[in-house]
């Protein structure tokens, strides 16, 4: 006898069944509407919901997944949001947040007390169209316009309208059953700033510590970052607080955690992209009820409804994108972003409901307003999502840090230095481990170990890895072809052995490496004891010219390496130059609150008397054609076994377009897609003994996080040509 399913679904396989495969037909169903994939997943709801075929409501388990959809949505926001792009644009946010808020709540509680409602139904209202819902976010992440200004504005002005139009409804209800008062107010100050403080302060400290001891796996720090997720949310429920804000701050407080590109970072995405994101979508359709749009009266309420929420979101983003300098295309991001309604907009209204604030009449317009601003907010996110531009984020030093790994068990103090330079970008350290072509399966699969095992090394520090085998003519090819390949922001390499006299003090293999790399070198012969003092040796050289970007590079090393360790006790650290410099005596007393020692002699006479147990010599060299030879092989050899690290950066390679506009030519700048051939070749007349002309690159690097004071000069250190 058949046992069929009652409607609506309550069987788990049944209810499973149906919610799976309206989110795999959906994207089908896009493709052949021409309409986005996030309007189909709500109009597949409509269909399956109540008002239609029944098999669906929002009740019970589907109006908790749907919860935890939009909770995980804002969470996956706050990962990726590009913390340095958001502090530096956090006026911006403040200021949309603020215009966001006021427009939609001041035009909304005219415009609807003067359709005839009362004070505090106008308020409520306007504070549901003063709420918005980052319905289209996952449109700018599919296109990889996440990271553009005018959407990390938007997304940074999310928690401030919300939690505004939240802290509206409060007083709301409180006023109409006569209880406000100062506690209110002390209760959500308090209980805001207790959640900031646990989530921006608290959580990414009990974080790092996590993943550095239980949590070296990935499926620990997957469940480590759920149980960061729900539990900031309930926090902030018991709190007054709206949970999605302690979601978003959840993924803030995570942030440089879980770097983008990062394994982990590719599993949350899966989970949330692949079933909660779009199970909320779905649960927002369930709400729908086609006959809603065919009531005269509730279609004339939900008219007025619509033009105060999508007008004023409009207005808000137009005036402030104006404001802001933003263009065409980055305002509409703006109003794609903030103008759709649905979670918090639905929650005030059922709210209101409940408390006899409003009719249900009143409800189904406020559901019809849902439906309209999600499909044009998706309709018009689909159209200035592909045409953002990126060209305003700049990559800084530590998002992918390359570390090439032969043996492991000589690599932990490489790759703490590594993971450390990483840490504050919320960097991914990369370990790339090179196997000949003719590599046999055994041999292949000793590299895989070893690649495993920096996996692990890495994870132990705290950081986050994607380990690389490659198969490649050389190491040398192989280290460049992954730099390109992988985009790699810094290069950390390691020299154990002293070399003998006659050879290259660093190895052939390095040398080929440091004359062709893309990006900025740290060579460095480490041992395993605890630094007590960093010493920094400057050249005149390194004051001007191409050897700056190497100075500054070489203090912010020292200064993550000096910070790395909030908790513990800091290295002393001392700079010694050989020329006297007012610049440099600014930058080192602002970083360290050290003076510069002065000694005019040659740094290997300086570096023989500074090297001895416990102190790390670092040096920034100006870069040669002939690699790590000259001067780095004569300090190389003076220090001993002090540990020593080489600090060199290619500045003038990266920036060759900057150059040309500066009137100094830069033969052989090309951009980062036309490189990879160039890797083989470049390598391939190293090993020859032929010098190499061209070069490799990432782009726009950022390795000035220090700026050092110009003397004068142009881009390069030389006064540019007069016009």
């Amino acid at each position: 006898m058949l046992h069929l399913p009652t409607l609506p679904l309550e069987d788990a396989a049944w209810l499973f069944l149906a919610v799976m495969t309206a989110i795999l037909v959906a994207p089908i169903l896009a493709r052949w509407l021409r309409i986005p994939q996030l309007v189909t997943l709500v109009l597949v709801g409509m269909l399956a919901g109540p008002g239609v075929l029944g098999l669906l409501e929002r009740e019970g388990p589907l109006a908790v997944i749907g919860e935890a959809g939009l909770l995980y949505l804002m969470f996956v926001a706050g990962l990726e949001l590009d913390l340095h792009e958001f502090v530096k644009r956090r006026t911006q946010a403040l200021v949309f947040g603020l215009s966001g808020f006021l427009i939609p709540m001041l035009v909304g509680t005219v415009a609807i007390a003067a359709m005839g409602f009362p004070l505090l139904a106008a308020v409520l209202l306007a504070s549901c169209w003063a709420s918005h819902t980052l319905l289209t976010y996952p449109t700018f992440r599919a296109h990889g316009t996440a990271t553009n200004a005018a959407v990390s504005t938007s997304v940074g002005a999310t928690i401030l309208t919300d939690t505004a139009a939240l802290v509206v409804l409060v007083v709301v209800l409180r006023a109409h059953a006569g209880q406000l008062g100062p506690a209110l107010w002390l209760t959500l100050a308090g209980g805001f700033l207790i959640l900031a403080a646990l989530t921006v302060w608290v959580l990414p400290r009990v974080g790092r510590a996590f993943f550095a001891t239980y949590g070296v796996g990935r499926n620990p720090r997957f469940v480590f970052a759920m149980l960061a997720l729900f539990g900031t949310a309930a926090f902030g429920e018991v709190a007054g607080i709206e949970p999605i804000v302690g979601a978003f701050l959840a993924g803030i407080g995570l942030n440089r955690l879980i770097p983008a590109g990062s394994p982990l970072m590719r599993r949350i995405e899966f989970v949330g992209d692949a079933f909660l994101i779009p199970a909320f979508l779905l649960t927002v359709g369930l709400l729908i009820d086609p006959a809603m749009l065919v009531d005269p009266r509730v279609l004339g309420m939900a008219s007025g409804f619509i033009a105060v929420a999508l007008g004023s979101k409009f207005l808000a983003a137009y005036g402030t994108g104006r404001l802001l300098g933003f263009d065409r295309q980055e305002w509409g991001a703006m109003a794609a972003l903030t103008s759709a309604q649905a979670a918090a907009t639905l929650a005030a209204a059922m709210v209101g409901l409940q408390a006899e604030i409003i009719d249900a009449e009143t409800l189904n317009a406020v559901v019809v307003v849902i439906l309209v601003t999600c499909l044009v907010s998706a309709w018009l996110a689909d159209r200035v999502a592909p045409r953002l531009s990126q060209a305003t984020t700049r990559r800084r030093i530590g998002e992918r840090v390359i570390v090439p790994i032969a043996d492991p068990g000589n690599a932990d103090r490489l790759v703490a230095l590594a993971s450390l330079v990483a840490a504050k970008d919320g960097g991914l350290v990369v370990p790339v481990t090179v196997a000949p072509p003719e590599a046999g399966p055994e041999q292949f699969d000793a590299a895989a170990d070893i690649a495993r095992d920096a996996d692990r090394l890495v994870q132990s520090t705290g950081g986050e890895s994607a380990a690389v085998v490659r198969l490649d003519a050389s190491p040398s090819t192989g280290i460049l072809n992954a730099m390109v390949e992988q985009r790699g922001t810094m290069l950390v390499l390691g020299w154990e052995a002293r070399p003998r006299r006659g050879r290259t003090v660093f190895g052939t293999t390095i040398d080929s490496i440091v004359t062709a790399a893309p990006a900025p070198i740290l060579v460095g012969r480490l041992d395993r004891d605890p630094w007590q003092r960093l010493v920094v040796l400057v050249a005149e050289s390194n004051l001007h010219g191409e050897g700056r970007p190497a100075l500054r590079l070489a203090i912010e090393v020292v200064r993550r390496i000096r910070d790395a360790d909030p908790g513990g006790r800091r290295p002393a650290v001392e700079v010694i130059s050989t020329v006297a410099d007012d610049a440099l005596q600014r930058l080192v007393r602002d970083c360290f609150g050290v003076e510069v020692t002065v000694d005019p002699r040659r740094r290997t006479a300086v570096a023989a008397d500074v090297a001895r147990p416990g102190h790390l010599i670092v040096v920034p060299f100006r870069p040669e054609r002939h690699g790590l030879r000259g001067a780095p092989r004569q300090l190389a050899e003076v220090v001993g076994d002090t540990p020593f690290l080489a600090v060199l950066d290619h500045a003038h390679r990266r920036n060759g377009d900057e150059r040309a506009r500066a009137g100094v030519a830069e033969p052989g700048h090309r951009a980062v897609d036309e490189r990879l051939e160039d890797a083989i070749e470049t390598v391939t007349s190293l090993e020859a003994g032929t010098p190499a002309v061209g070069a490799m690159g990432p782009g726009q690097l950022d390795t000035s996080e220090i700026p050092l004071p110009d003397r004068g000069a142009g881009t390069d250190g030389h006064r540019p040509p007069a016009t």
